[in-house]
């Protein structure tokens, strides 16, 4: 693995409902367990959307985003974190990734990183396979619904995510980066199609 991937910090936002993640109104189907029906609350009876960031050396904190994420929201939540961990997990000369998401690309979040010379990862649009903190929401999510677990309100949804993601080692962090140059090679291989990660 090349060292300047250790340089990279990997963010993205990811929903939790009280049924399931993601928004699935009757299931949340963990692909490695026999499928089973939940619930039928409608729109899995609410949730809260999180955002994370993770680095070589460590992760960022759990934040959890009341209503819609906007610009300003974003910008806030990022400067903090930034602020907060950056350096700590990637080094002083981190190079921040995030999605091409509306949020992340507003005028006023480029100025910022232009503002704090913080270099952008260019990122490709919808390419889960290639970002690794999809990996973590997919472990988080199998913690927090282990054994078909559902929850009563946001309140115990957030405590049990914030509980999980404290779990959350940096040997199972670095292990992800360095599947990185196997990650590339495969979507390169799959013409930018669906890969094993």
């Amino acid at each position: 693995m090349s060292k300047k991937w250790r340089r990279v910090i990997f963010t993205d936002e990811k929903r939790f409902n009280l049924d399931g993640p993601d928004g699935l109104n009757y299931y949340y189907h963990d692909l490695r367990k026999k499928q089973q029906i939940l619930s039928r609350r409608q729109m899995g009876g609410g949730g809260i959307m999180i955002w994370s960031g993770i680095g070589y050396y460590g992760k960022m904190d759990i934040n959890f985003i009341s209503g819609k994420l906007n610009s300003k929201k974003y910008l806030e939540m990022i400067d903090q974190q930034i602020n907060a961990y950056a350096t700590r997990i990637a080094g002083d000369k981190f190079i921040f990734q995030h999605d091409n998401a509306a949020v992340h690309t507003a005028k006023v979040v480029k100025a910022y990183f232009s503002s704090k010379n913080i270099r952008i990862l260019d990122w490709p649009a919808k390419s889960p396979d290639l970002n690794i903190i999809e990996n973590c929401w997919g472990n988080l999510a199998r913690a927090v619904y282990k054994n078909g677990r559902q929850f009563q309100n946001v309140t115990e949804l957030k405590q049990c995510i914030q509980e999980e993601w404290e779990k959350l080692t940096r040997k199972s962090i670095k292990k992800l980066y360095k599947s990185l140059p196997n990650r590339m090679l495969a979507v390169i291989n799959s013409k930018g199609g669906a890969t094993k990660y």
